[in-house]
């Protein structure tokens, strides 16, 4: 027979049912709290990175046609353009140089004596200066011909390709699109990007089978 003391709980019992339940709660609400921690982690607590926008300056607002003003830039950092089109060192050693009905806007050297052709077109590619690219090819005694443009076109861009696969291996053909850039109120800054440039891998591997040179050495000699 149940008594209703049987049947009514202690009060030692209820409290501990009642402290049980704490604890679970408390422990339910610590994960919670754990999970939520994170999520406000990666909302970022503090204020967010603040960062200006560039904008493009037109290319002949800096260097107008008329003068050398891009010419007497370019011939104090030609190690900038060095740089991007991986060859090392160049310095000028004229201007102006006949080729023809044509004048080498600008004509360099490498640190091992190598002559490099740069053409100055300042304005989106077109088919009489690619003509004048390849006349510098064939009529001066140079290992590379750069053509710096600020657009160049995709015609343009395969007929660059092509000649650097199907050339003499000793010219090399670069296709460089100039960026002057401005961010905020700062001084403007020109920037190179190679956009035609030799596959060295075919040209090398073309001259080992026929001279059997190692792989790196046309690299040596810029």
């Amino acid at each position: 027979m149940t008594t209703q003391s049987d049947a009514t709980p202690s009060a030692g019992t209820t409290e501990n049912s009642r402290a049980s339940l704490s604890t679970t709660s408390g422990g339910r609400n610590a994960q919670a709290a754990d999970l939520e921690r994170p999520a406000r982690n990666l909302s970022g607590g503090g204020a967010p990175v603040q960062l200006a926008d560039f904008e493009e300056v037109d290319v002949r607002s800096v260097f107008p046609r008329d003068g050398d003003g891009f010419n007497n830039w370019l011939s104090a950092n030609l190690d900038k353009l060095s740089k991007e089109l991986g060859i090392s060192g160049l310095r000028e050693v004229g201007r102006d140089i006949p080729v023809g009905s044509f004048n080498v806007d600008l004509l360099a050297q490498t640190d091992r004596g190598r002559r490099v052709a740069i053409e100055n077109q300042l304005e989106p590619s077109d088919h009489p200066h690619l003509g004048q690219v390849i006349t510098y090819a064939a009529g001066l005694d140079v290992s590379a011909v750069v053509w710096i443009v600020t657009r160049i076109g995709e015609e343009h861009r395969a007929v660059l390709d092509w000649l650097n696969q199907h050339s003499d291996d000793d010219v090399r053909f670069f296709g460089v699109e100039l960026r002057v850039l401005r961010i905020g109120s700062s001084q403007a800054a020109a920037t190179f990007r190679v956009e035609s440039r030799p596959n060295d891998w075919q040209k090398v591997v073309r001259q080992r089978q026929r001279v059997g040179s190692p792989i790196n050495a046309r690299m040596r000699e810029f």
